[in-house]
This record gives structure tokens, C-alpha cells and sequence, in this order.
């Protein structure tokens, strides 16, 4: 990685002293014989080259840790001196070649001048960034004004749950169902996400994202700057490196549960993107489409059993991974997805033995065709996956914010502005290999 990071940083200096060189030529009365100018050219000259750096240090999904923003620091430094040196080796070059003297400033101290650019370019570069991890690190859950309410809400989410399949074979007792227009998106987390916080994808920031394995080496390079221009095209061009796709880890916006629980409602979510549950349930299915689901309803009625929670919301997979994802024969496919089907249905009816207001939410899976479906246990008017968080938030007494677009259809609220980025306790997530091996026995990954 060193080495492709450094034959992209050679040739990038190399053709911009070039091009520096050829605007010296074609300007020989260019005035470099002060101070200033001196200051101005190199700055300047490690602005220009830092540029690519800037680019691709802003454009990570997670803000950098210390020890990262500490390295940054040291290597942004070591660059400017030696753009700053080099620059001016240059122009002293083509001064005596080319003007047949040697200029006043290179006959002056230069250390002045260049600790002056250096803290300039730095404090642009690193202060922003510490700024956002300080801020996110820290603040606070934004405290808002809530109705009382004792009800109780279970969200099911069945991947690959189409309005076309909920017909052929109804998986309970709804009070209403409706289709609706599938939610558009690169991903399924992505879709998702959009569900459970409620927000658009430009907003949540869950994507699908890729990572880098080096030729040769055994481990995936995880954390990637989409401005990497290096790993993502150069070495993928040159047959060093594969790009490989990754379950997405950043999520910048909290699911509705999530808020609930940051403000003392009880509330417990099992197997959604980007949480730390996924990847356990993944590793206890050792790659049985069916027992996800499996895994994942036991849990979460375990868990609310144990804690009786106003809120539960879980995932379920499996219909996607064995309609869309896995090679199976069509009989072999009908009987696993019946029986998908059926373990649904009695998640549905388990939870309302508890006594939650169940809401059953459906998309189409990968290329899948079909509406989406929604379904409750209580009437409803006709909804679509992106009203579910605000009426959520109404059931449960909280407003729902500006930024998710869907209706409440529950009852009238006003809206707060935003609930704001979510607090994450590990920004920086990684998955292991176990989980990624997992991913791909179910398909997820090819």
C-alpha cells in the first residue's frame, strides 16, 4: 500500500514541476525576488500538491481518531517541507540556467516563511476535521417534549416480502394492508435505513461501499477514503489490488428505537444493518438462509420477554437471501420460502401474544420484482414504508422531525428540525472475517 500511495505521489510532483517549469519558461520576467513572493510560491506549490490529500481526508464516511488525525498532522507537515524545498530547488535552477543569476531569496532564510504556510495549511486541513470528531464524541442526545404513551409497537421487516407474495399466502391477521411503490436504492441496507430512521438516504449515509484486497495479501483493507484515487483506480487498473464489496458500518442518523431509547423508552431492535446484533445472528446461522430468522425472532422474543420493551423491531432476511441470493433448484426454492413464510407468521402472532401493535413491513429483494407491503394489526390509513417512522414516532408520543418525509398517520404533531447525528460509541466499525465468510455463504457478497 506504501508503494502505491508513493509511485501516485512521485508521478502527481513530477508533473506538476513540470508544469511549473514550462510556466517559468514561457514567463522568464516572472518576479520571485522578494519574501513574499517566496511565501506566496510555497504555499502555493504545497496547497496545489496537499489538494488531492485534502480531498481524499474529507471524504471518509467516519471522522478520524486522534492517533489518525495525529499522523495526518506529522505527514501534511513532512509534505510541505519537502514541497517547499523541492519548489524552490527548482526555481533556483531555472534561475541560474535561465536568468544567469542567483535571486535574492535564495540567499535568505526560508524557515520563517515556511512555519507561517505550514500552520496555515494545517489548520485548514485539521481543525475542521478534530471539530466534527470532538462534536460527535460528545454531544448530547437532543431533548425534546413528548405525549405519554403506553403503547406498544413491533416492527417486523421482511426482506423480500413482496404485496404480489403476501396475497398468494397471508402470514397473519392484519387490520389493513397496503402495496406501495418500492423505495429506490443501491443497497439493501440502504433501503432500510431509510425505513427504520426514517430519512433519505443522503441524509442517513448508509450506501453500498467497497473495500480493497491487496494482491497477495489475506485481509481487506476496510477503511477507504471514496477520493482514493490511489487504491480504488490506479492499483485496481494495474492489477494490484480488488475492489470487494462490504456490509456498510456508518450510519450518521439514529433508527426511531434508537431515539426512543436515548430518551428512556424501553425499546430493543434485533438484526438491523448496521448494528453490533447482525453480525452475531450471521455467525450463528453458520449460512442457513432460514435460520437467520430463526436466530434472530428468538432473540428478539427473548429479549422481550426479559425486558418488556414499549418498542421491538427485528429483521428478518431470510425470503430475499433464498428467493434472490442463493442457486437453488425452483422446488427446493418453494418449500424454503413456505416455510420462511410460516416462521413469519408466527413471529407476527408471538409478538401480538404479548400484546404489541404489530407493523409488518415488506420490500422487494435484490432484482426482485413487486410493490412493497404494509401491514398492521390496527387500522391504519394506506401507508408507504416511508410513512412508518414519523407514525411511529406519533404512537409513541415522541414528534417526529422535518427531515423524514413520510406522513404521520396517527395523529397531527408538530416536527422538530432534526434529532441530529447519531451517537455512535464506535465510529470507526470494522467487521471481522468470520462475518464477512458469513455474508458471503448467504449470498450478500459474490
Amino acid at each position: 500500500m506504501s508503494l502505491i500511495y508513493g509511485v501516485t505521489a512521485v508521478v502527481f510532483s513530477f508533473l506538476f514541476l513540470v508544469a511549473l517549469a514550462l510556466l517559468l519558461r514561457l514567463r522568464p520576467t516572472l518576479a520571485i525576488d522578494t519574501p513574499r513572493a517566496l511565501l506566496g510560491i510555497s504555499f502555493a506549490a504545497a496547497a496545489i500538491l496537499a489538494a488531492p490529500i485534502a480531498a481524499w481526508w474529507y471524504r471518509f464516511d467516519t471522522p478520524p481518531q486522534t492517533v489518525e488525525l495525529a499522523t495526518g498532522l506529522l505527514l501534511i507537515a513532512l509534505l510541505f517541507v519537502i514541497a517547499t524545498v523541492v519548489v524552490s530547488a527548482a526555481l533556483l535552477s531555472f534561475s541560474i540556467y535561465e536568468l544567469r543569476r542567483v535571486p535574492v531569496l535564495h540567499q535568505k532564510p526560508r524557515g520563517k516563511a515556511m512555519t507561517i504556510a505550514a500552520a496555515l495549511l494545517i489548520t485548514l486541513l485539521f481543525i475542521p476535521a478534530y471539530a466534527t470528531q470532538e462534536k460527535t464524541a460528545t454531544a448530547a442526545p437532543l431533548q425534546v417534549v413528548t405525549t405519554p404513551s403506553t403503547r406498544r409497537i413491533a416492527l417486523v421487516a421482511v426482506d423480500g416480502l413482496t404485496w404480489e407474495l403476501s396475497r398468494s399466502r397471508p402470514i397473519g391477521a392484519f387490520a389493513s394492508a397496503y402495496p406501495a411503490a418500492p423505495l429506490p436504492g443501491r443497497s439493501t441496507a440502504e433501503r432500510w435505513a431509510t425505513i427504520g430512521s426514517g430519512v433519505p438516504a443522503q441524509i442517513h449515509g448508509v450506501r453500498a461501499i467497497e473495500g480493497i484486497r491487496l494482491r497477495g495479501g489475506p485481509h481487506i483493507v476496510q477503511t477507504l477514503s471514496r477520493a482514493d484515487f490511489a487504491l480504488h483506480d490506479v492499483a485496481g487498473r494495474l492489477g494490484l489490488a480488488q475492489r470487494q464489496p462490504l456490509p456498510p458500518t456508518a450510519r450518521r442518523r439514529d433508527f426511531v428505537w434508537e431515539i426512543f431509547g436515548a430518551r428512556g423508552v424501553p425499546s430493543v431492535a434485533v438484526n438491523w444493518w448496521t448494528t453490533d446484533s447482525q453480525a452475531s445472528i450471521f455467525a450463528a446461522a453458520k449460512g442457513d438462509a432460514a435460520g437467520v430468522d430463526a436466530a434472530a425472532a428468538a432473540q428478539l422474543l427473548s429479549a422481550v420477554d426479559r425486558d418488556s420493551p414499549r418498542v421491538a423491531s427485528v429483521y428478518l432476511p431470510a425470503l430475499d437471501i433464498i428467493l434472490n441470493r442463493l442457486s437453488l433448484d425452483p422446488s427446493a426454492r418453494l418449500v424454503a420460502s413456505v416455510g420462511v413464510l410460516d416462521r413469519v407468521a408466527a413471529t407476527v402472532a408471538a409478538l401480538r401474544g404479548r400484546g404489541y401493535d404489530v407493523i409488518l413491513a415488506g420490500l422487494p429483494g435484490e432484482g426482485q420484482r413487486g410493490q412493497a407491503v404494509v401491514a398492521t394489526t390496527f387500522p391504519l390509513p394506506p401507508a408507504t414504508p416511508l410513512d412508518l417512522a414519523p407514525t411511529i414516532c406519533v404512537l409513541e408520543g415522541f414528534p417526529p422531525s422535518a427531515e423524514m418525509p413520510g406522513r404521520a398517520l396517527a395523529g397531527d404533531m408538530p416536527r422538530i428540525p432534526s434529532y441530529g447525528a447519531r451517537q455512535m460509541a464506535v465510529p470507526n466499525a470494522k467487521i471481522n472475517q468470520e462475518y464477512y465468510e458469513n455474508l458471503k455463504s448467504l449470498g450478500y457478497i459474490k
